[in-house]
């Protein structure tokens, strides 16, 4: 019975739409391919210049949505006819999932997006046009071999398992595995995508970006650990943090370091993001006014009413900890990555 349902309602979009688009002309995308890239990847700023024919909303969703599905599909043909293309009213998937497990794992998106923005309200948004892209590779090997195409050519960084990619079309990858696994990862690397238009230092974005994935998908924790975790924590922060590696932190840097530095980043930002997110009205001002030039600094003594240094004593406890954004070089330096 569902499925005749299915078919009913179906039938009368698309006739719905086909007598809209008899009204309206629909610009499909011709898109155009890097020829240097280890897989098909769109020019975007070339789609992006030829979307500004299209004559209304409708119609630039269309064009967007059209131009996301045809990358898909390219990506399939390079990937192999195992992978599958699921699409929803805001998601389009690209994964060798099938049947439940890909209904399940689009499902997750759809909500995770619904929590994300209720939950931060004001400061997420279903920002531009289309749907949002993601891209599950069934190796690790084929998950680095699309994310470096988006890397510099030479340096050292940071081992992931997902991330959300900003440039051109702004989507997220990870690699397959289990769904209760993949989740957790779903909504870090949707948070981040849905808060993409503000211009926040890394580690505000890193930081909401991991309490709310928490907040969606909590884990459980042994309460019998709780006080070996929080001194272990401790002595971990006190060997690593100084007025050094601080600097590294505020620029972004250190979320990109090769060691242990990378997950302290984490750590850090998760709780100093957590201090501030406690006074919603304030973290939210905070979320639409702190500038990653400065990491955030001027914005804290303006709307939170005291300075990084202090809120990062907070969690350190005494030393030099005030950002100097003046030793900062630029590129990953600066941690926009």
């Amino acid at each position: 019975m569902m499925q005749l349902f299915k078919r009913i309602f179906y039938r009368a979009d698309r006739i719905a739409k086909d007598s809209v688009d008899q009204d309206r002309q629909i610009f499909q995308p011709q898109l155009t391919w890097y020829s240097d890239t280890t897989m098909p990847i769109v020019d975007w700023k070339v789609a992006h210049q030829e979307a500004k024919r299209c004559q209304d909303e409708a119609a630039l969703g269309s064009y967007w949505r059209s131009a996301a599905v045809t990358w898909l599909k390219a990506l399939r043909m390079h990937l192999g006819e195992h992978y599958n293309i699921e699409q929803s009213q805001s998601f389009a998937m690209l994964s060798s999932l099938k049947g439940k497990q890909l209904q399940l794992a689009v499902e997750f998106c759809e909500r995770s997006r619904h929590r994300i923005l209720k939950a931060l309200s004001g400061v997420a948004s279903a920002w531009g046009n289309g749907p949002h892209v993601v891209l599950v590779f069934d190796t690790i090997d084929e998950y680095y071999d699309y994310v470096g195409n988006y890397y510099p050519a030479s340096g050292e960084f940071a081992m992931s398992s997902g991330m959300f990619i900003q440039r051109g079309y702004g989507h997220f990858v990870f690699v397959l595995s289990e769904i209760a696994v993949m989740e957790p990862i779903i909504a870090h690397e949707l948070t981040h995508c849905l808060i993409a238009p503000l211009a926040i230092p890394a580690w505000l974005n890193e930081g909401t970006a991991v309490n709310m994935e928490r907040q969606i998908v909590p884990l459980y924790r042994d309460p019998r650990r709780g006080i070996f975790s929080h001194r272990e924590d401790e002595q971990k922060r006190a060997e690593f943090w100084n007025a050094n590696t601080i600097q590294q932190f505020w620029s972004g840097k250190s979320f990109l370091r090769p060691d242990e530095g990378c997950s302290l980043s984490y750590d850090l930002a998760t709780e100093l993001t957590r201090l501030i997110a406690r006074d919603y009205e304030k973290y939210r001002a905070y979320m639409n006014s702190a500038n990653r030039t400065d990491s955030g600094g001027a914005a804290a003594l303006s709307v939170l009413g005291f300075s990084l240094g202090d809120l990062a004593t907070a969690v350190l406890g005494e030393g030099e900890w005030e950002p100097n954004s003046a030793c900062w070089q630029e590129g990953t330096e600066r941690g926009q990555f």
